[in-house]
C-alpha cells in the first residue's frame, strides 16, 4: 500500500518551517531536514519536488549561509590537502618498513634452508651498509 504524497502547499509549508528553524538556530537549512519533516525518502522527494527546491527553497537561503558554505569548502580543500600529504608520508614509511621486513624474511629463509639441509649457518650482516666505527 502506497502512502499518499503531500501536496505542493504542504511541501512549501515544510520548507518555510525548515528555513525558520535554521534561522533561529543559526544553522544552514538543508533539503534533508525538509525530507525528514515530511517523512519522505530522498529519491522520492527529489523525483516529485525538485522544482520546489529550485524555485522556493534555494532562493530563500540566507546569503550568510551561502558564503559560509564557500568558506567551509576552502577549509575543506586545505584539510583534504593536509590529509593527502599525511597519507603520502605514511605510505612512504610503510614501504620502507616493508622493505626491512622483506630482507629479514629472506635472511630467515636462507638460515632455515641451511639448517634443514644440514649445512652451517653463515650469519649475514644485519645492515645493508656497515655501521660507522666509533672512535676510541
Amino acid at each position: 500500500m502506497k502512502r499518499a504524497l503531500p501536496d505542493t502547499d504542504a511541501v512549501k509549508a515544510a520548507i518555510d518551517s525548515v528555513l525558520a528553524e535554521a534561522a533561529t538556530r543559526g544553522r544552514r537549512p538543508t533539503v534533508t531536514a525538509i525530507e525528514r519533516l515530511l517523512g519522505i525518502p530522498h529519491a522520492t522527494f527529489h523525483r516529485h519536488y525538485a522544482d520546489l527546491i529550485d524555485t522556493h527553497f534555494r532562493p530563500r537561503i540566507p546569503k550568510s549561509a551561502q558564503t559560509a558554505t564557500a568558506t567551509s569548502s576552502s577549509t575543506a580543500d586545505t584539510r583534504a590537502e593536509s590529509n593527502l600529504s599525511r597519507l603520502r608520508r605514511e605510505n612512504t614509511e610503510l614501504r620502507r618498513t616493508l622493505a626491512v621486513y622483506e630482507e629479514a624474511i629472506r635472511q630467515l629463509a636462507l638460515e632455515n634452508d641451511a639448517l634443514r639441509g644440514g649445512g652451517t649457518v653463515v650469519p649475514l650482516p644485519t645492515r645493508s651498509t656497515p655501521a660507522p666505527s666509533a672512535p676510541y
